[in-house]
């Protein structure tokens, strides 16, 4: 912990480090108990084949701008399952924790989620986190089918009801899982260092590394454009170990590197791909659902109706784009940052997740939409205080009249009028005063209209 912490800025600590006693956190950090003390595993059931991967930890990251983290950290210790065909097939088909169409509703007719996802080792009943993905096209009642869109897993919702019942769960970036993969391969490690003049020949343009890069299983490869294909993974891999046989891939769900075997690989690598490239990788993630967040929220806040003359809507209306505003602040200063170390290679990979996730862009739209709308809510505040003062401008002018003749009559009573009629008359006069000055005043008012 302590070289990671070394290796990150020290402002950017307190959105990737829970600090116990911090005033006004930014995150809030909670761990599973039960991988710590036995085996917990997680199990992929396809067709054909079961994966089986050991949980190291699970953990959920809570933010102060509303969003959360839920992460497992898998451990791939048996060998039969480190093949690279293994390998796209659990990243692919672990991620995914719901039908992205109504075909894969029926097990036999699936072929891009798994026919089961289960947790096995946790306290409790194992069935809660277990999810066949019984969707049905023709649900009733409380079956799963067509309505529940951006609905999670059954596991994952439990996971988070254990944790408090009282969080919602509505997924914010994507109904699938983000990948941060190590992967040791001796022989595609070599294939790596292969300089080859032609293009097509080159490991960095092939089929395995897009797959495995853009999370794809092993039998299909989702980009059919040679062109296309070449311009994705160039934006998509970083290549500065190229010579040695190690390779990063940066996507916009994956974060990958592929080595070979050797020790340094398996005890070095491979850690820091748990550990320092996990927390930026994660990082991004905050920073992206975030960005999605405040959108929402602009885009709700923007149609509610801001009726004139209901003064208290409006205040209400404008303490809430007030709110949102402070909230935004908050995040630009203390989530989202243009660099979060001083070590080259993790300003260049921190820039790559950056461009990959479209995040400058996302900002600067964001802030002028946040702008636009504090602006609108100041201009509504001046408005109204602008309609307030008039009123009152209006009422000083009615009343001046009545005000100078009261005191007149104050200061030098008049002797005609004192006695029984007295009251009356010097009543009379102030409100006649008072209904010939409001109607001087509305008949000026008309005119300049």
């Amino acid at each position: 912990m302590f070289g990671e912490r070394q290796y990150f800025l020290e402002f950017v600590h307190p959105v990737l480090y829970d600090v116990k006693g911090k005033e006004d956190p930014i995150l809030f950090h909670y761990e599973r108990n039960e991988p710590q003390v036995k085996r917990v595993e997680y199990h992929i059931e396809l067709e054909d084949r079961t994966y089986t991967l050991q949980v190291d930890s699970m953990n959920i990251n809570l933010y102060a701008t509303g969003v959360g983290i839920l992460s497992f950290f898998l451990k791939n210790d048996r060998p039969d399952q480190w093949d690279p065909n293994a390998i796209l097939d659990i990243n692919q088909f672990g991620r995914r924790v719901m039908p992205p169409h109504s075909n894969e509703f029926s097990q036999e007719s699936r072929g891009m989620i798994a026919r089961t996802i289960s947790i096995t080792g946790l306290s409790g009943d194992e069935q809660r986190y277990r999810d066949t993905f019984d969707y049905g096209v023709n649900a009733q009642g409380n079956q799963r089918g067509l309505h529940s869109v951006w609905s999670p897993a059954t596991f994952i919702e439990n996971l988070i009801i254990d944790l408090s019942p009282a969080l919602k769960v509505v997924p914010v970036i994507d109904d699938r899982m983000l990948v941060n993969c190590w992967y040791g391969n001796t022989k595609l490690a070599n294939k790596v260092k292969g300089d080859s003049e032609r293009t097509d020949d080159k490991f960095e343009y092939g089929d395995f590394w897009y797959q495995y890069v853009f999370v794809d299983k092993s039998t299909e490869v989702t980009c059919q454009n040679t062109g296309m294909k070449k311009k994705l993974l160039d934006a998509a891999t970083y290549c500065r170990w190229q010579n040695y046989g190690s390779l990063y891939g940066i996507s916009r769900y994956s974060m990958v590197l592929l080595t070979n075997e050797d020790s340094f690989a398996r005890d070095v690598l491979s850690m820091h791909m748990r550990t320092i490239y996990s927390r930026m990788f994660e990082l991004v993630i905050a920073q992206r659902a975030s960005m999605l967040r405040f959108s929402g929220e602009v885009t709700e806040v923007s149609c509610l109706k801001l009726a004139p003359g209901l003064n208290a809507t409006n205040k209400v209306i404008a303490q809430r784009i007030g709110s949102l505003y402070k909230e935004y602040i908050r995040f630009v200063n203390q989530i989202y940052f243009r660099s979060v170390t001083a070590q080259d290679q993790g300003i260049e990979m921190y820039n790559m997740l950056l461009g990959q996730f479209d995040s400058d862009e996302q900002i600067k739209d964001l802030d002028q939409e946040i702008g636009e709308l504090y602006q609108y809510v100041t201009l509504l505040v001046d408005q109204n205080r602008s309609e307030n003062g008039e009123y009152l401008n209006k009422l000083a002018a009615i009343f001046l009249p009545a005000t100078v003749l009261a005191g007149i009559f104050g200061m030098n009573p008049v002797k005609d009028l004192e006695g029984d009629w007295g009251f009356w008359v010097h009543t009379a006069l102030i409100v006649g005063l008072s209904l010939l000055g409001y109607k001087f005043i509305k008949n000026i008012g008309g005119r300049n209209q």
